[in-house]
């Protein structure tokens, strides 16, 4: 799939078409019921009990649950909140790990039988512009700012939000809040956005406020994704696996959570075909207590992890593992011309049948493999394999040995032209990786200090499958229409489009015994497409687990 960002408005009817046609006729007649009666529940509604600070504005269509502006309430939650202590009540909770967050039930005031707020508010869902949101790191729809959305019920839910909920958020938190910003969001099957923590600028408590009115369908469960994910951080403040803790959509939610350091999170993926996941969801803001540049914080332990080395003394025979027809000297010329030329070349049939049925065979069957997770989290999701811990012969031992030797960095060099043998090779490199994956795996395009130097990558498949590992190239920052803008997205957020044009160079689609040559330049960057948990894997080995694996290379001169 590419990382093409889409840019067209899509009507928003179309994005939740997922929902089964009995079932939305169903809903839409729900809709024309309760407009029938709307405004004789309204009149059957007891006022709420009202304090001298809060403001009135917009009520008549949306007003916050009485409670939340209880004495009792308030100074439980200002209490547990200033003492980082957990509550767990029936109508609100307060989490303090893996950091400060806050559920807060029947946000809005509603017969919790009709919801009919929650339902206006989803119907006018249906009649806004929504834009595609999809990267990297996400998949989702969009509405812009909520404040420039003409719809009734929305615009009363942005005015309440803004002059009742943010000073109330004000008090129970004791932060200083000075505006608020909101979006609609909208996650279909298959969607989802990764780790990230939403700290940028002056972004003081992200919020999400979940509607889902169906009367079949008001609390999600873990069978239908979609859940707030939440993430501890080590000690270097990055996100670890797993999953700590999870929060899943329930109608008239309303999240709170303080931004900071360690507030990693993740929405993910949808996996019921039947309702969309909807949302309002933004930031409440103010002015920082200690002012940091974001961008930069979570990078300095990133890329100690990729262990680059010289070529090693081993003795390698190619023509033992390689097609005869990759070791001819006029071949390897047309390959250098093309790299050349196109700064990449696919070899398909690259390795011999034989080795590789054995290497396949390995992987697919040995259960005594040492595999790890690799993170951090907000980076990457896969694992790798210990070569360590192989037995001195074998067939990966000798895979390991034969992309580390001396012989394939000359092998390079005469594809390609760079300095990775002879005279006027000084210090050539290489680091590898053995790759496992499956659903759920990813890379994102992470920190930059990654891409400063030029690479040649070696990239080849074994298991290969549809959708599995599928990387992408994108064009250097300094050759993009616009500049990519330093805001990581969330559950609440509204990243903008990055590309006028195409940023895709080149992308890498799975197949087996391919060897993918790709000279990367200073600044190209690259990810790994998030598998979805709905992909179909088809090519399981003993274990019965469906795995594909890849064989990541990369060399310097």
């Amino acid at each position: 799939m590419s990382a093409k960002q889409q840019s067209e408005d899509t009507p928003a009817h179309t994005k939740a078409s997922e929902m089964s046609t009995e079932k939305r006729e169903h809903h839409a007649d729900e809709k024309c019921n309760a407009g029938l009666s709307s405004q004789e529940d309204d009149n059957q509604h007891p006022p709420l009990a009202k304090r001298s600070r809060r403001c009135e504005t917009n009520t008549e269509l949306v007003s916050i649950n009485g409670r939340l502006f209880d004495d009792e309430f308030r100074e439980k939650f200002k209490h547990a909140w200033q003492r980082r202590e957990t509550i767990a009540e029936t109508n609100f909770e307060l989490k303090n790990e893996p950091f400060q967050l806050a559920v807060l039930q029947n946000f809005l005031q509603e017969d919790p039988n009709r919801v009919e707020v929650t339902k206006r508010l989803e119907e006018e869902f249906s009649t806004v512009d929504w834009k595609r949101k999809q990267m990297d790191l996400y998949e989702f729809y969009q509405t812009n700012d909520l404040c420039s959305l003409q719809r009734d019920y929305l615009q009363a839910f942005y005015t309440v939000l803004k002059e009742q909920m943010m000073p109330l958020v004000e008090e129970l938190t004791g932060i200083k809040l000075t505006h608020v910003s909101a979006s609609c969001s909208m996650y279909n099957a298959g969607d989802y956005l990764l780790v990230h923590d939403d700290l940028l600028s002056d972004r003081r408590i992200a919020y999400v406020f979940y509607l889902s009115p169906w009367d079949c369908h008001r609390q999600w469960t873990e069978s239908n994704g979609g859940a707030l994910e939440l993430f501890k951080a080590d000690k270097n403040q990055l996100p670890v696996f797993p999953v700590t803790d999870k929060i899943f959509p329930r109608n008239n939610q309303l999240v709170l959570f303080r931004v900071c350091e360690k507030s990693f999170h993740q929405v993910g993926e949808v996996t019921t075909f039947e309702y969309p996941r909807l949302t309002i969801n933004g930031w409440f803001h103010g002015p920082a207590a200690n002012s940091r540049n974001n961008s930069t914080q979570h990078t300095s332990s990133v890329i100690v992890d990729t262990h680059y080395f010289g070529p090693r003394k081993v003795e390698v025979d190619l023509s033992g593992w390689i097609n005869d027809v990759y070791l001819v000297d006029e071949v390897k010329q047309n390959v250098q011309k093309k790299v050349e030329m196109f700064s990449e070349v696919s070899l398909e049939e690259f390795l011999l049948p034989s080795r590789f049925e054995a290497l396949l065979n390995s992987l697919t069957n040995e259960l005594d493999l040492e595999w790890t997770i690799k993170g951090p989290a907000h980076l990457r999701k896969y694992e790798i394999l210990n070569f360590k811990s192989l037995p001195e012969s074998g067939p990966l031992t000798v895979l390991y040995d034969l992309f580390t030797s001396r012989a394939i960095f000359r092998l390079m060099y005469e594809y390609t032209e760079l300095d990775l043998y002879g005279r006027k090779a000084k210090t050539p490199k290489c680091a590898i990786e053995l790759q496992r994956w499956e659903r759920g795996c990813y890379t994102v395009l992470g920190d930059s200090s990654s891409y400063a130097d030029s690479t040649l990558d070696i990239t080849f498949y074994l298991n290969a499958q549809e959708n599995v590992g599928v990387i992408t190239y994108l064009v250097p920052e300094g050759d993009q229409t616009e500049s990519k803008p330093n805001d990581q997205p969330s559950s609440s957020s509204a990243p903008s489009e990055c590309y006028e044009d195409d940023p895709v160079l080149l992308t890498l689609l799975p197949k087996d015994n391919v060897l993918n040559v790709v000279y990367r330049a200073e600044g190209t960057t690259k990810f790994t497409k998030y598998v979805s948990r709905n992909t179909y894997l088809h090519k399981a080995g003993s274990s019965g687990h469906a795995y594909t694996y890849i064989l990541v290379c990369s060399y310097k001169e």
